[in-house]
């Protein structure tokens, strides 16, 4: 599908205070400036908002292949409806002469409801579980390195008799690598 096209009609001024301008100049000045003014809208509707924090906590672990992490989110409002959330975290930890990694993550879609409250102060304290990757090794209890990041989508819906949503504004946000402890 394409997007709408956007057409700027020029005309010639004559008699402008002596102006000697041609008119295709003028029309190409017209054209960048009204350029500008779309590129501004677009990037303020895309811009990650200021507010946006991701922290995590230290973790869980059972069996020595699941960790959990505590992991708080702080997001602004966007405009449109809610349409989508994802959280995810990765832990890596020394073990012997390897180093373990695992991944988890969280993501929902309408129709259920955000697990995020986003108005800016709320602090959405979410538990991301995570299993070691293919090829990874156990962990044990004591320190790991963690990292999380999320983002929340908004947008319509398209219609058509599907649930189907067009995302029309997202924000994110991602954790520095933080040393937390694993207990279990």
């Amino acid at each position: 599908m394409q997007g709408p096209v956007h057409r700027i009609k020029c005309t010639t001024i004559r008699g402008f205070a002596g102006m000697r301008a041609s008119s295709a100049t003028r029309c190409k000045l017209a054209g960048a400036i009204g350029l500008a003014g779309l590129l501004v809208a677009i990037s303020a509707g895309t811009a990650s908002a200021a507010t946006n924090t991701v922290t995590v906590g230290s973790g869980t672990l059972t069996g020595r292949v699941l960790t959990t992490v505590p992991v708080t989110v702080v997001c602004d409002p966007l405009p449109g409806n809610y349409v989508d959330t994802s959280i995810n975290v990765t832990v890596q930890q020394a073990n012997g002469k390897e180093v373990s990694t695992a991944s988890g993550g969280l993501f929902i879609a309408l129709p259920t409801p955000s697990v995020l409250t986003c108005d800016g102060v709320t602090q959405n304290i979410v538990e991301i579980q995570a299993t070691p990757n293919a090829g990874s090794g156990p962990f044990h209890g004591g320190a790991a390195f963690v990292t999380a990041n999320f983002t929340y989508d908004t947008g319509y819906l398209v219609g058509g008799g599907c649930n189907c949503w067009q995302v029309t504004n997202s924000e994110g946000g991602t954790s520095p690598i933080l040393k937390v402890s694993l207990h279990g």
